[in-house]
């Protein structure tokens, strides 16, 4: 049987909805993030890179004007980076409706060797959800 397809104008309005995404600076992420934004949610774009998460949100701002979006930096390859953007977004959101996993790392054959995360685990491990 085949499978129905969705489209952005099938998700509900998300006012009064925080999401986070993961990975929210480009492909999937960026996508989900855009959508989030136009039905209403409150969107923390969870980055590596704060000058991409930065280009994103103005990408969004472009397309959603009245978008309430939060750049926030979060290494998911370092758990330091992650329990201070955990306590961030504690400190700065009541609360959170959504968590969209989305960032990945991969290294694919014959490409570059697998590097350590900087608490010891393979950084294909420590990043994908």
């Amino acid at each position: 049987m085949p499978r129905e397809r969705r489209t952005p104008t099938d998700v509900p309005d998300q006012r009064g909805r925080t999401a986070v995404i993961t990975g929210a600076s480009s492909g999937i992420g960026l996508d989900t993030a855009r959508v989030l934004a136009a039905r209403g949610a409150t969107v923390v774009l969870a980055v590596r890179d704060m000058d991409k998460g930065a280009r994103a949100r103005a990408g969004i701002l472009d397309a959603v004007p009245p978008a309430w979006l939060v750049v926030q930096r979060m290494d998911l390859a370092s758990l330091d980076s992650v329990r201070a953007a955990a306590e961030e977004l504690r400190a700065t959101h009541p609360r959170l409706d959504l968590r969209i996993n989305n960032a990945g790392v991969m290294h694919a054959k014959g490409g570059q060797p697998p590097t350590a995360s900087s608490c010891a685990s393979p950084t294909t491990w420590a990043t994908s959800p």
